[in-house]
């Protein structure tokens, strides 16, 4: 009995220790987020985001305001909207993220509040864009047609191949575009939220 009482003891002595998430768990402490910590990193990338988001949209402006033909007018004000909406939620995402954290509080409740919050955030976004996409799509062919061939959007409706092309590439481009999107916002914040649900774990299961 007393061989496997010591046993036990010296494999305690050799278990890993977070240090970081044990100073984080007492009582009355206050500090700040390593700079690898999961949490820092999907606040550094949601500003990233509204930067990518300012600029792109200001990038729609500047088309709307030289090409004012109306079918690319409403699409580029429904992905505007969409950039709006976007960008609110990122904002209020970011200023919810404290990197000081304090032993006064619940830490647990926190990173599950941050985790579940930035991925409702990201899920309402994929579910908007299948019905922006659309337009975006249509803008964008028409657009390049109006351009390239430099006639008239009327003139281009009067020929059914036009129709056509539209509408397969809104079929095949739709779906890609959702896909990429998809693709991108895991390689943004995909891994990040996964290893901050690792630590979530870690302290629910005492680590």
């Amino acid at each position: 009995m007393n061989r496997e009482m010591t046993d036990q003891n010296k494999w305690r002595d050799w278990e890993p220790v977070d240090e970081e998430l044990d100073d984080m768990l007492k009582p009355g402490f206050s500090s700040r987020f390593q700079p690898h910590h999961p949490l820092v990193k999907l606040k550094r990338n949601l500003l990233i985001n509204l930067v990518w988001g300012v600029l792109i949209t200001i990038s729609y402006l500047l088309v709307m305001v030289s090409y004012p033909v109306w079918p690319v007018v409403i699409a580029l004000l429904v992905n505007i909207s969409f950039n709006a909406v976007a960008m609110l939620g990122a904002i209020r995402l970011f200023r919810s993220i404290n990197t000081t954290i304090s032993g006064s509080g619940s830490l647990l409740q926190e990173l599950q509040q941050h985790y579940h919050d930035i991925r409702a955030w990201g899920q309402l976004q994929l579910k908007l864009a299948l019905w922006v996409y659309p337009f975006a799509v249509a803008g964008g062919y028409i657009l390049g047609a109006t351009i390239r061939s430099g006639r008239s959007l009327e003139e281009l409706l009067q020929k059914p191949i036009f129709i056509w092309v539209l509408l397969v590439a809104i079929v095949v481009l739709v779906p890609a575009s959702y896909f990429l999107a998809k693709w991108m916002f895991k390689r943004s914040f995909g891994r990040h939220l996964d290893a901050l649900k690792q630590t979530i774990e870690s302290i629910q299961s005492g680590y």
